[in-house]
């Protein structure tokens, strides 16, 4: 998780998280959920300020070459298209500013809310946004993570939130597999999250990028962020189908 704003009051060492992306995983088992969390954790990055670090990891084909690796070790078929594959990396049209100036104007920026916000409560017809608040914040402090309200990345129902929330659960579900422990109430755990919040969100806010991607012509960042978000969509999705088959 953000180690800024949520705190692990938990005996898992943050660097646990570090260490088992390095370590060799000996069965298929472990390979799979292994993937799971990392691409979790890879699209909630997508969704945060572009900063230096991650445009050059998008421009030299970084992101595209992570995803790939981790769409082949999934548990299920993410049926991700070649072309989605090539627009995981910024057209060569766009700058630096161009890049930082278009996510500001999706994402932060407009008269009230941005044209797209990246918060629950935005996206989820007739909600509670302190219901939505409360029981997210349930979620987090059940699983020894503490919420502390910092930046607008940093509010409890951000969509880089949620994400690695679930970035972290699957990590905890490789750890009981690779302890020869029971995974059974952490899929469970994962499988509610997902239908409590992120597939009830995931579909509208991919929907609401395609439109902003269509408004003006030529708006590559609209058209990667559309993108991300539709490959978001779809993996939530599976892998919510995956969390109830591995629970039947």
């Amino acid at each position: 998780m953000n180690n800024v704003a949520m705190e692990n009051d938990d005996c898992i060492d943050i660097l646990d998280i570090e260490a088992f992306r390095s370590a060799r995983l000996s069965t298929q088992e472990e390979k799979q959920m292994a993937a799971r969390s990392g691409m979790y954790a890879l699209l909630a990055d997508l969704f945060r300020y572009p900063d230096e670090g991650f445009r050059e990891f998008v421009k030299t084909g970084g992101l595209q070459a992570a995803f790939t690796a981790m769409a082949e070790d999934l548990p299920f078929d993410l049926a991700v298209s070649q072309v989605e594959k090539d627009n995981l990396v910024f057209s060569p049209e766009l700058g630096d500013d161009d890049i930082e100036a278009g996510f500001i104007r999706i994402f932060e920026a407009g008269p009230g809310d941005p044209a797209c916000p990246l918060v629950e409560g935005k996206h989820v017809k007739d909600s509670n946004r302190r219901a939505i608040f409360e029981d997210l914040i349930r979620f987090y402090n059940h699983f020894g993570l503490s919420y502390d309200a910092g930046s607008h990345e940093d509010r409890a129902d951000h969509l880089s939130y949620e994400m690695e929330f679930m970035h972290y659960l699957a990590f905890l579900t490789l750890r009981a597999i690779q302890s020869g422990k029971t995974t059974h109430d952490l899929l469970l755990a994962q499988r509610d999250f997902l239908k409590h919040h992120l597939l009830k969100w995931a579909d509208p806010l991919a929907d609401r990028m395609r439109e902003i991607a269509s408004e003006v012509d030529d708006d590559y960042v609209g058209l990667f962020y559309s993108n991300c978000s539709a490959l978001v969509a779809r993996y939530v999705s599976n892998d919510y189908r995956y969390l109830g088959d591995c629970l039947d």
